[in-house]
């Protein structure tokens, strides 16, 4: 009886955490659904870049300057080669290229635009590309909170 008791509640247990992290996730499904279709759209544009495939990955306890134990929606592309392509961008744009930092600004326009939309200034999204090693991770081009951008828009 006692094995079938703690049986029962190890079930339980683990169904109770797994449905606590969906159910984390699933408020920033409607902000997740919002920068999908924002990028599709703008995608279209001469203005941004091609029609590339991203990567939306929710990162909990994210803590850094602008937030703690917070989370973090991360936006990259999904092939290597676009990672590399919008790396090449945003070098461009460094150099005063305008037509690189028109697609920057953009990117960086839509991300402050449905920031706005998440429930609180602990939680943020960034949008990147992958790092060439690995261990560095998201390289930003976009990043905001609900309340500010964290990389300031420069139009």
């Amino acid at each position: 009886m006692k094995k079938i008791a703690l049986f029962s509640f190890a079930v339980f247990s683990i169904v109770s955490i797994s449905a606590c992290t969906k159910n984390s996730d699933n408020k920033y499904d409607s902000v997740i659904s919002d920068l999908k279709s924002e990028l599709a759209v703008k995608s279209d544009s001469k203005l941004t870049i091609g029609k590339y495939k991203w990567i939306y990955k929710v990162v909990h306890n994210v803590t850094n300057a602008d937030m703690s134990k917070g989370d973090m929606i991360e936006v990259y592309p999904k092939s290597e080669r676009d990672s590399e392509k919008l790396s090449n961008i945003n070098t461009d744009s460094q150099m005063n290229d305008i037509y690189a930092q028109s697609k920057i600004v953009t990117l960086q326009k839509i991300v402050s635009k449905i920031a706005k939309k998440l429930p609180n200034d602990n939680s943020g999204i960034e949008l990147g590309y992958q790092s060439e090693q690995k261990s560095k991770g998201l390289i930003p081009i976009a990043s905001s909170v609900k309340s500010m951008d964290i990389i300031p828009i420069h139009d």
